[in-house]
């Protein structure tokens, strides 16, 4: 009985992994850092994101007129953006950080100043981006 549940569990995890990515922010917010942890389930065709972000200056430091930065992902560059949740910033220890799913295996990823939280698209106020796949594991 044991050998089908570890046999299953076997198959399950070969459809996952875990890539870390040590991202440095653009200079617009120069000196910041993520920690980019993506969990990749082929299975389920997503990827769980962990992001943690440390040095990062105020939305306002970055574009005048932002209040949130915001994640987005997209497939590739022919689709469009997919907003994927505001970051939670904390001003005082200069950090931030969200969890998120990507429908996706593999996509670009990116963090935006934004004036507003409902966004339509990303801002050209880019502070980090990754492209998450297996292909660019480091």
């Amino acid at each position: 009985m044991r050998l089908p549940l570890a046999l299953a569990t076997a198959l399950f995890l070969a459809g996952c992994g875990t890539i870390t990515y040590n991202v440095r922010s653009s200079p617009i917010a120069a000196g910041a850092d993520a920690v980019i942890k993506a969990e990749i389930n082929e299975g389920q065709k997503q990827t769980t994101l962990e992001v943690a972000i440390v040095n990062l200056p105020p939305p306002d430091r970055v574009q005048a007129e932002a209040t949130v930065f915001v994640a987005w992902q997209r497939k590739d560059q022919t689709a469009q953006w997919s907003r994927l949740g505001l970051l939670n910033y904390d001003a005082d220890a200069r950090s931030g950080a969200i969890n998120a799913t990507a429908p996706e295996i593999a996509f670009d990823f990116e963090i935006t100043a934004e004036k507003t939280g409902d966004a339509a698209s990303p801002s050209a106020d880019v502070v980090f981006g990754q492209r998450v796949s297996k292909d660019t594991a480091p």
